[in-house]
């Protein structure tokens, strides 16, 4: 029988893959006409490593970065803010409507030993980049070598 490395951060993200799948299922606002302004929606992320570092990159068109809340706490970091729907005008009106609006909040849970004051974010062209510098590092296995003493 093979040993094989568990991989929490991985199981992780795979976990929440199948969450969002999940919840991307429920309430798309098809065919709900105007009522479609006020289903909860999801900004789609990816998750990349680049060297011992992650990266995580927030789809947040329409959204002015300073209505967005990105905080480390207990070793989640969590994205959260509001894309506000855009008010109907006089003689204006919707033909077809399909971009939800509303709250949203997106967590992951980082690796133990993540200094959430030396993570740093930026925000070009409707992509918030979350870098959490040395993440891979902290969540690789440490041994300390012990050294045999002669019992005398």
């Amino acid at each position: 029988m093979a040993i094989m490395r568990w991989d929490p951060f991985g199981e992780m993200l795979r976990m929440q893959r199948d969450m969002d799948r999940i919840f991307s299922r429920m309430g798309t606002g098809e065919g709900r006409g105007e009522t479609a302004s006020a289903v909860a929606w999801m900004p789609k992320i990816d998750v990349k490593t680049k060297g011992d570092d992650i990266v995580v990159r927030a789809e947040l068109p329409g959204i002015d970065p300073a209505e967005v809340d990105i905080e480390v706490t207990d070793g989640v970091l969590t994205i959260k803010g509001e894309r506000t729907a855009e008010e109907e005008r006089e003689g204006e009106g919707w033909l077809i409507r399909e971009s939800s609006y509303g709250t949203f909040e997106r967590s992951m849970v980082l690796p133990e030993g993540v200094q959430a004051e030396d993570i740093k974010a930026e925000y070009n062209d409707g992509i918030l980049e979350v870098h959490v510098p040395k993440a891979l590092e902290a969540a690789k296995p440490k041994s300390t070598k012990i050294a045999i003493g002669s019992g005398k």
